[in-house]
């Protein structure tokens, strides 16, 4: 693949650049799906671990402080 575009370089840089430019906005762009994708995946864990959550009442039985 790569010397297909020393190739297209020789003879027209724009397509090489145009090429880059690409790959540039297509990493730019799973870079920031992922990041939403695990801030997503944050918020529904902490929501569910709130939801999930029993409280517990710990009472002391028959203890007293002389």
């Amino acid at each position: 693949m790569s010397t297909l575009l020393f190739a297209v370089w020789r003879e027209n840089p724009l397509a090489g650049l145009a090429v880059a430019s690409l790959n540039v906005l297509v990493a730019v762009g799973l870079i920031g799906l992922s990041l939403l994708l695990g801030i997503t995946i944050a918020m529904i864990a902490s929501a569910h671990a709130l939801a999930a959550r029993q409280t517990n009442d710990v009472r002391l039985q028959g203890m007293t402080m002389p």
